[in-house]
């Protein structure tokens, strides 16, 4: 069998061109099935794979050929024998998206009748393919005269057909269109485009400067984003995280990034800003009827001396120059930019209900980007403008069809696959343009490119490209888009999944109590400003919250909060007290890199200790330990348990109160004292003895000296030893 498959191919490439010549001729709308047999139509199945893709983005001029691709695939575990390719069109015009939509959904049950699928213009062999193989076909050229249309042909999409059936009687169809352009029979349809210029999902509320560097080299994830849309009609939806985390880096921010933000800052395109790291703002308003924002940021002053900029790369001063006094950025700062337009909410495709409207508009967002899918129009409008009204607040509806196949072309993994995109595409916009051609103008509508577009689509540049080159596509600005005549809208409440509100629920709640405990710091912002970005980074629509990896970011984060939270304990341990009266030392400890202010709060369970002075205000340096001396007063021996408690000096509590154990024994002092007492009266005692005999020795010496002196020389003093005679003379 593989001996003869040049041959069967060649077969093919013979059939692409003698097949369709052999129909002759056929009339816009007559049949021209007569020289072929009917095909019946069995279930359809998954075995067989059929793709077909016309050239040109499926446009087509009266007078040009019809030029096809079509690739086969045998998904059986069996071997698909031969068989024909049969090309179907139907030659009246799609009569509105809906139709258009559910002639690209490819048939789950029953394949359509043969005479649903319009006229046969062509037909080829199908060669023999093993389990899992694929094969392209032949290119199918059909001509102009067989594909039957001139210039009177109406503006418009087509359905287009390729059945495939085995010998075996087993088949397979692939659905396309194709556009028939005159160049006339339509209004341009206004199309205004949205691409979000965001970054992967982090944990870290602030981007670094190496996966800055990263992002900004040639053929970066921003340089293809900026590459794809500069100078062309799409507005830039920019998060502030990313001009921020570049101007925080000061003067240590490399070359590439610094250029990047200047090409940015020079692109013509419309622009306007996401929420900080383009957080999930329904989610966020349904969790908690917030729109967050960043508090604070860690601001390294080194980075930032007087007159850094321009300036920053001049030779260095001489040593007799005065040193230069670092000026920090302020939060405003590193967030302002020239926005061309300001105060638009873009939350996730799909997940609105109607009261994040209001909290948009409390957090001076006016105009929310809110999906078709997620809104209803009136029942005799088909299709409306972009701008609309829902319940008296201002809405700019993103097309969800358009949206979606113009997503489908960026994210695209092969050249075949982003082509057979862009026919859906053309074909979408074509029927869009012919559902009112008796309007004067036509309609303008937002097309919207989701975060995964952005973030992974390497056919933006492309498609983007495409789309302008539609002749009955108007490029339209996003002031083009606000200013079309609005339609009134209700909202189809689409709520965000309880699982993401739980967790954003749990961090808010996490961030409430650090907020609350960091009134032990002299600048609560050193803890709730880091808290904060990482909130917002977790919250970013750039996750994707159904998977594990958000929920374990979610738990960390948890953690983190909690390990704050416990940062600053009370060392317990058993005291004992000997003394009636006098302070009981209490350790507190700081975990924290920065120092705190506690007040300790000493409280006794019985009434064996009196605590005379419960209050004291502690200094704990950063990641040390100090002791508070509480002032007490022993009433009688015995154990006692005190409780020792934490607050801020605004009052509010500080880790868990503590327990520790005294042991009172105040009968021990007096003892401890009298003998002490004894002991250093005998020690004076001992000191007065020794100093009297001192002075006698003196004394006993002068008169032993004027005593020797009065004795004549030689003779032998009283104590002399005895002469040998005088010893013998005694004797």
């Amino acid at each position: 069998m593989r001996i003869i498959r040049p041959l069967l191919a060649l077969a093919v490439v013979v059939g692409a061109f003698v097949a369709p010549a052999a129909l002759g001729p056929a009339a816009p709308g007559a049949a021209a099935t007569a020289a072929v047999p009917l095909v019946e139509s069995p279930a359809a199945t998954a075995e067989i794979s059929v793709d077909v893709v016309p050239a040109a983005s499926g446009i087509l001029r009266p007078g040009d050929d019809l030029t096809l691709s079509v690739v086969v695939a045998n998904r059986s575990s069996d071997t698909l024998p031969a068989g024909t390719a049969t090309v179907y069109l139907d030659r009246a015009v799609v009569d509105g998206r809906a139709s258009l939509a559910t002639w690209l959904a490819q048939p789950d049950a029953a394949l359509p009748l043969e005479s649903d699928r319009g006229d046969v213009i062509a037909r080829v062999g199908s060669p023999e393919l093993f389990p899992g193989e694929s094969t392209a076909l032949a290119t199918i050229v059909v001509p102009a005269e067989v594909a039957g249309f001139d210039e009177t042909a109406p503006f418009g999409a087509r359905r287009l057909s390729v059945l495939v059936a085995s010998a075996d009687n087993r088949q397979g169809e692939g659905r396309s269109t194709i556009t028939v352009n005159p160049d006339a029979g339509f209004t341009p349809t206004g199309l205004a485009i949205a691409l979000p210029i965001t970054l992967p999902a982090s944990t870290s509320g602030v981007v670094t400067g190496e996966l800055l560097e990263s992002y900004t080299s040639p053929g970066g994830l921003l340089t293809r984003q900026l590459d794809a849309a500069f100078g062309r009609p799409v507005a830039l939806a920019i998060d502030p995280r990313i001009i921020a985390s570049i101007r925080l880096l000061g003067t240590s921010a490399p070359e590439s990034v610094t250029d990047w933000l200047a090409r940015l800052e020079s692109a013509p395109n419309q622009t306007f800003p996401l929420t900080y790291a383009d957080t999930d703002i329904a989610a966020t308003s349904q969790a908690g009827g917030v729109v967050l924002r960043p508090a604070s940021f860690a601001i390294n002053t080194d980075l930032f001396p007087e007159g850094a900029g321009s300036d920053a790369a001049s030779p260095s001063p001489s040593p007799s120059a005065e040193p230069t006094t670092p000026v920090a950025p302020t939060l405003e700062s590193l967030l302002e930019w020239n926005y061309s337009t300001t105060g638009i909410a873009w939350p996730r495709a799909g997940t609105v209900v109607e009261t994040d409207l209001d909290t948009f508009a409390a957090a001076g967002l006016e105009t929310t980007i809110v999906s078709s899918a997620n809104s209803t129009l009136d029942e005799d409008v088909t299709t409306g403008n972009a701008a609309g009204t829902i319940g008296g607040r201002t809405v700019l509806t993103s097309d969800a069809v358009i949206s979606d196949l113009l997503s489908d072309a960026v994210d695209a993994p092969t050249v075949a696959s982003w082509e057979a995109a862009m026919v859906r595409l053309t074909a979408s916009l074509a029927t869009l343009a012919t559902e009112d051609p008796d309007a004067d103008a036509g309609r303008t509508v937002l097309a919207t490119l989701g975060r995964g577009d952005a973030l992974g689509g390497f056919r933006l540049s492309d498609t983007i490209a495409a789309v302008g080159a539609i002749g009955w596509s108007a490029p339209a600005t996003l002031d083009d888009a606000r200013a079309s005549p609005p339609a009134a809208r209700e909202i189809v409440d689409m709520p965000v999944a309880a699982e993401q509100i739980q967790g954003l629920q749990s961090m808010f709640a996490s961030e409430a109590a650090v907020a609350q405990f960091a009134t032990i710091v002299a600048d609560p912002s050193a803890l709730t400003g880091e808290r904060r970005l990482s909130l917002l980074a977790l919250a970013s629509q750039s996750w994707n919250t159904a998977e594990p990896a958000w929920a374990l970011a979610v738990a960390d984060y948890l953690a983190t909060s909690g390990e704050i939270l416990s940062a600053v304990q009370v060392e317990t341990a058993t005291i004992t007290q000997w003394s009636d009266s006098g302070p009981l030392p209490i350790t507190i400890s700081n975990n924290l890199s920065v120092p705190v202010t506690v007040i300790v709060t000493v409280t006794s369970r019985t009434a064996i200790l009196d605590v005379t002075e419960p209050q004291v205000r502690v200094e704990i340096a950063a990641n040390s330990q100090n002791r508070a001396s509480i002032p007490v007063q022993s009433v009688a021996n015995g154990k006692v348990v005190i409780t020792i408690s934490l607050t801020s000096e605004t009052g509010v509590p500080i880790s868990q109160p503590a327990q520790a154990e005294i042991t009172v024994q105040a009968g021990w002092e007096t003892a401890v004292t009298s003998v002490l007492a004894g002991l250093l009266l005998l020690v004076f005692v001992l000191g007065i003895i020794r100093t009297v005999r001192r002075s006698r020795r003196p004394a006993e010496g002068a008169a032993t000296t004027d005593t020797a002196a009065q004795e004549p020389m030689g003779a032998p003093g009283p104590d002399a030893p005895e002469s040998n005679t005088a010893a013998k003379a005694r004797d």
